[in-house]
């Protein structure tokens, strides 16, 4: 099934970003509001660093999954970064600036997505157990 694949990869990019230390995750069903893409990802940085940070750790982890990065906006300038694999769309945010854009609020008709508790911790690290 297509959608359970894309909805596995939306939260492996979450969980991407929260090895980066992203905060404040948020995914959002759009797809029977828009055409272009199923799902939202909002995500925040606390730094221009940071949101360069995430937006590669997400870029990386798609790509090593065979995921076609479809474009991307904003990763130099570190304010807000965007990532467009198609049927995801990824909002990596400078904390600032997601509050003063406000896309949640835009797109306050979506259906929020709830992220399994397992993608909102980093991987265990290679070799070492879980505690």
């Amino acid at each position: 099934m297509a959608d359970k694949t894309i909805l596995e990869n939306v939260f492996e990019s979450v969980r991407a970003a929260i090895e980066k230390r992203g905060s404040e995750p948020v995914v959002l069903d759009v797809s029977n509001l828009t055409s272009y893409a199923d799902y939202f990802i909002f995500i925040s940085g606390s730094s221009d660093r940071r949101v360069k940070s995430i937006a590669e750790a997400i870029r990386s982890e798609m790509k090593e999954k065979g995921v076609k990065l479809v474009g991307s906006e904003g990763l130099r300038e570190g304010k807000w970064a965007l990532l467009d694999f198609g049927s995801f769309i990824v909002h990596v945010f400078y904390e600032e600036s997601r509050k003063v854009f406000d896309l949640e609020g835009l797109w306050s008709d979506a259906q929020r997505v709830t992220i399994p508790a397992g993608y909102l911790k980093p991987r265990p690290l290679a070799g070492k157990e879980e505690e």
